[in-house]
């Protein structure tokens, strides 16, 4: 089977990531904590006291972020006393735009040269089609810069990818169960546009970009909605090319490993972590 279990026991898991050792990590949005996956056991690493909507580890440095709803903030990991033996620290990275508190941000990404783009959605019902206030920043590479790419005109935008080229950026849009394109031209500045519409369940939470371009969307839905979770895979053409399914409908986080033969999945309703090996 291409599917197997890499992990289980802990429900609302989500945000499946490697930081830059190769380790899988982890998030439990209940509890606020952060786990890393050794021999199948989910270990605490450290606890927001929030509630941790995704991680992202910067690529070149290796340092954690995460995207916390209650502290309404993207919290950044400082560097720890190695001899203390207590868990890492976590200090407010990005918390405003113009003066006014963020939402709560819900997904990030660097693109090659270390800029930032992330999500401000809020929890789940804060920004719905009758609300439709989510948002989408940018941040630039030296932290000089905070814009917006669509400014509080989002129905819960909630997940990132970038194309392998990083000159497009995926943007998934619960809500309104679609996935949006955003498009740099030599210029810099980015256009945003429709790039897939999908039907049925509740819709698109979390998309990731394999090395050819093609993108993995996880379609979440409420348990007892739907006995299976969707993961859909789009050709950069924007067309439909096959869909995955996997036990439980609260699909909640995608990554690749480092060669791209796994998916790694994690699913929210029961608490597992799946792998989907992409060659059988």
């Amino acid at each position: 089977m291409p599917l197997e279990k890499v992990a289980e026991g802990i429900p609302s898991l989500s945000s499946p990531t490697f930081n830059k050792e190769g380790v899988l990590h982890v998030c439990c949005t209940q509890s606020g904590a952060v786990y890393k996956v050794v021999d199948g056991l989910l270990q605490e690493v450290l606890n927001t006291h929030g509630q941790p909507a995704s991680l992202c580890f910067d690529p070149n440095l290796g340092t954690l972020y995460v995207c916390d709803l209650v502290h309404q903030a993207i919290l950044r990991e400082e560097e720890e006393d190695q001899g203390s033996g207590q868990q890492p620290l976590l200090a407010e990275w990005v918390t405003e735009h113009e003066g006014r508190l963020l939402r709560g941000p819900t997904a990030m990404v660097f693109d090659s040269t270390g800029n930032v783009f992330f999500t401000d959605s809020g929890p789940m019902g804060d920004t719905t089609i009758a609300n439709p206030k989510a948002s989408v920043y940018y941040i630039a590479c030296d932290a000089s810069l905070l814009q917006p790419l669509a400014l509080e005109c989002l129905a819960h935008a909630s997940g990132l990818a970038l194309s392998p080229d990083g000159q497009t950026l995926y943007v998934s849009e619960t809500m309104n169960n679609r996935v949006l394109r955003f498009a740099q031209r030599p210029s810099g500045v980015w256009h945003m546009s429709v790039y897939f519409n999908f039907s049925g369940g509740l819709g698109p939470i979390a998309c990731v970009c394999d090395n050819m371009g093609a993108l993995y969307v996880a379609r979440y839905d409420f348990r007892g909605s739907a006995t299976e979770g969707i993961i859909s895979i789009i050709l950069p053409s924007g067309q439909l090319h096959a869909e995955l399914a996997i036990p439980g409908s609260e699909v909640s986080g995608l990554c690749f490993d480092a060669d791209f033969r796994y998916l790694y999945i994690t699913e929210a309703s029961v608490g597992v972590v799946y792998r989907y090996d992409l060659l059988e």
